[in-house]
C-alpha cells in the first residue's frame, strides 16, 4: 500500500501543467535542473514556491528520462534561498497547493537529488538540503539555522536530517547559536562538497553524469536503503538486502563487466516492477492531539 500511494502522489501533482512564478524546470539530456527564481525576495521560499518544488520533483520522479535532479538557485537572487519571506504577505497562488510536505517529498523521491547552494542559505534554504541526497556548496556562502533567532522552531525535518549529517554536540551548537557563518566553516559532513563559487554547478552536473552512468532502479533502492534503515536492525537490515540486486540491471551488471564494456541499464523504477520486498518498512502514521 505504501508503494502505491508514492506513486499516486507523484502521478497527481505534473509539473508540466504548473503557471511557474517561483521557480524554473528545464532538462539536459538525463539531469533535470530546477531553479529557485524568485530573485525579488532572494529565491525566498513561500507556499507557492514550496508547491512548484514539490510538483517539480513529483514529474522527474516519473519522468524515464530523467536519472538525477539539480536543484540550485537563480544567481539573479544573489542567494541559494534566504529563508521563509517574513514579515510579507501571504500570496494567493493560482494553483491548489495541497501536495507533500517538502522534506518528505525529497526523501520519497524515485531519483537521486543534488543541491547546488550558489549563495547565501538560511532557515529553510539550509534545512531543504538536508532532505536531498548531496550538497555542492559555494566556500564564501553565509548559511545557518536561524530558526531560534526568530523565534522559530526546526523545519523540514531536519530535527532528524541535521544530526546524520553532524554530531548532535554540532548540531546542538548550529541551533541553539541560530549563528550564520560562512561554508567553508562549517562542521564536517554538512555538505559534500565545499568549492569556489564557479564551480558549484560545475561539480553538480559532474557528479550528475556519473550518476547517469548507474542504474536508476539502482539508485533509487540504494538511495531508500539508506534512508530507511538507519532505524532498523542489522538482522532486517540483511534479510532485505539479500532481496535486492537480482533484476536484469544487475544481470546486465555482471554482463557488462564480464565483457568488458559499459552498461546499458534498461529498468525504470516508475514504470518497471520493483522487488517483491519493497517498500520493507512500513510509514508512521500521526494522528494530531488537536
Amino acid at each position: 500500500p505504501e508503494f502505491v500511494s508514492v506513486f499516486f502522489f507523484f502521478l497527481s501533482s505534473p509539473a508540466s501543467v504548473l503557471c511557474r512564478t517561483r521557480t524554473r524546470y528545464e532538462k539536459k539530456e538525463n539531469i533535470a535542473i530546477l531553479t529557485l527564481s524568485w530573485p525579488q525576495q532572494r529565491n525566498a521560499l513561500d507556499a507557492v514556491m514550496r508547491h512548484e518544488i514539490t510538483s517539480s520533483l513529483a514529474e522527474a520522479s516519473t519522468d524515464p528520462e530523467v536519472k538525477v535532479i539539480i536543484v540550485t538557485g537563480d544567481p539573479a537572487g544573489n542567494a541559494f534561498c534566504a529563508g521563509a519571506p517574513l514579515g510579507q504577505p501571504r500570496p494567493q497562488p493560482a494553483q491548489p497547493t495541497v501536495s507533500q510536505p517538502l522534506g518528505l517529498s525529497c526523501l520519497k523521491c524515485l531519483k537521486p537529488i543534488i543541491t547546488a547552494i550558489n549563495g547565501a542559505a538560511v532557515g529553510i534554504g539550509l534545512t531543504f538540503p538536508l532532505a536531498t541526497d548531496i550538497t555542492v556548496v559555494a566556500e564564501n556562502a553565509k548559511v545557518g539555522f536561524v530558526f531560534g533567532a526568530r523565534g522559530l522552531a526546526l523545519e523540514c525535518l531536519s530535527s532528524v536530517l541535521l544530526t546524520r549529517c553532524v554530531s548532535t554536540k554540532q548540531a546542538m551548537e548550529l541551533v541553539m547559536t541560530a549563528r550564520i557563518f560562512r561554508a567553508r566553516d562549517a562542521p564536517p559532513g554538512l555538505f559534500n562538497h565545499v568549492v569556489p563559487a564557479d564551480q558549484v554547478l560545475p561539480t553538480a552536473f559532474k557528479l550528475a553524469k556519473e550518476i547517469c552512468s548507474t542504474s536508476s532502479m539502482s539508485a533509487m533502492l540504494n538511495k531508500t536503503l539508506i534512508i530507511r534503515n538507519r532505524i532498523t536492525s542489522p538482522e532486517n537490515a540483511e534479510y532485505v538486502e539479500k532481496r535486492l540486486g537480482h533484476d536484469a540491471d544487475a544481470a546486465e551488471g555482471k554482463l557488462a563487466f564480464q565483457q568488458k564494456r559499459a552498461p546499458l541499464f534498461t529498468l525504470d523504477p516508475n514504470k518497471d516492477s520493483a522487488p517483491l520486498v519493497y517498500p520493507w518498512w512500513k510509514e508512521s502514521r500521526v494522528t494530531p492531539r488537536l
